[in-house]
């Protein structure tokens, strides 16, 4: 029982922050005697610090003793790859982002990838004053199809350089701790549900919606992936984009030519989205990439019935305009749409979401009760 009350207390004090031994006891329903035990061993774990009396917070009688979290005690680092950069963030066992930085990555094959990515972490760990021993784990994202299981990349039609495991290499090669790789749109589904607007729904898509288009798909709470691993990849719907309207863009899914960044911005003649609400010509393409981009909301909802649609990607950034257009290209439909919200975390999502699943790996392997009880 010593480990299971340690993890019980661990849990509620990494909530609170700090908090007093008497409210730490009160919270879990134990015995004064019982909390104390389990703070001797996590303290002896480096995971608090107990601290002097508190004389200011009581006006009479014995001031409480204080014990405080020690999120510095171990950090996981976030990374966000894709073709020519790498965004990273450290965040220590609070998930407070302590420092991010982003570098180039070479594309000169998987070996440069590789090299490349090793120096980014590297610098990575520089700039937050940490020994790669100070990271317990690191999750990294990849554009692509990833085996979640094996960390291996099995396709990325825009990162070739990143198929096998030039991702694990190169992380490797500049911190030796336990890693995770994973599709970069279900991490950003992950850090979404996480840190982005509050859901209590069971049942949740995020589209991400730029030059490309992907989703993730969280079923009952769960992320779902579907018998391949690829469950959302929208960007390869071809029933709903006649060839004929579709660009010949051919590193691009048919969908993703009907509906995506480039083809919104052919149809408007303009260089940047931000500059698509300014014209005409820009308000009229919206509505018409708005109309197409329906079709694969409609088919999702027809399919999966979700309550709340997510949009993220860089067209996201077009806010309200976006939402209405969309919301008015739906209103034809015959089934009652899911409600449609425009992501509140925007590039933050991935890297967001890879500290989520770290975090839940230090949950499970380091503050659970059998992990602590082979460390006492």
């Amino acid at each position: 029982m010593l480990e299971v009350n340690a993890s019980a207390i661990l849990t509620r004090l990494r909530s609170a922050g700090r908090a007093s031994v008497s409210a730490l006891a009160k919270d879990a329903g134990l015995s004064r005697q019982a909390v104390s035990r389990s703070l001797a061993v996590l303290e002896a774990m480096g995971l608090i610090e107990m601290s002097a009396p508190d004389r200011a917070a009581a006006a009479a009688g014995r001031p409480p003793q204080m014990v405080r979290f020690r999120a510095e005690a171990g950090h996981v680092l976030g990374l966000d790859v894709q073709p020519g950069h790498v965004r990273g963030v450290v965040a220590d066992l609070a998930g407070t982002v302590t420092t991010e930085a982003t570098g180039p990555l070479r594309r000169d094959g998987a070996a440069a990838l590789a090299g490349s990515l090793a120096a980014a972490v590297r610098d990575l760990l520089d700039r937050a004053g940490l020994d790669p021993s100070d990271v317990w784990h690191v999750s990294a994202s990849a554009p692509g199809i990833v085996n979640p299981v094996t960390g291996h990349v099995a396709l990325s039609v825009s990162m070739p350089e990143a198929v096998g495991d030039a991702i694990l290499a190169g992380v490797r090669a500049a911190v030796d701790a336990p890693l995770y790789v994973d599709n970069d749109i279900k991490l950003a589904t992950r850090g979404e549900r996480w840190r982005g607007a509050p859901h209590v729904e069971d049942s949740l898509v995020f589209i991400d919606w730029g030059e490309r288009i992907g989703a993730g798909i969280e079923l009952r709470g769960e992320l779902y992936r579907g018998a391949s691993n690829d469950a959302g990849d929208l960007g390869y719907l071809d029933l709903l984009a006649p060839q004929s309207e579709a660009g010949g863009d051919g590193d691009l899914g048919p969908f993703e030519r009907w509906a995506g960044t480039r083809e919104l911005l052919r149809l408007a003649g303009a260089g940047t989205i931000a500059e698509l609400t300014a014209t005409p010509a820009g308000l009229a393409a919206i509505q018409t990439v708005a109309r197409r981009f329906a079709k694969g909301i409609a088919a999702i909802r027809a399919l999966l019935d979700p309550e709340v649609i997510v949009i993220g990607g860089d067209i996201a950034q077009l806010g309200p305009v976006l939402l209405d257009a969309l919301v008015d290209a739906l209103r034809a439909e015959k089934l009652n749409q899911p409600r449609l919200e425009i992501s509140t975390l925007g590039a933050d999502a991935i890297v967001q979401g890879a500290i989520r699943h770290s975090l839940s790996w230090v949950e499970r392997e380091r503050f659970d009760a059998s992990a602590i009880r082979k460390e006492t």
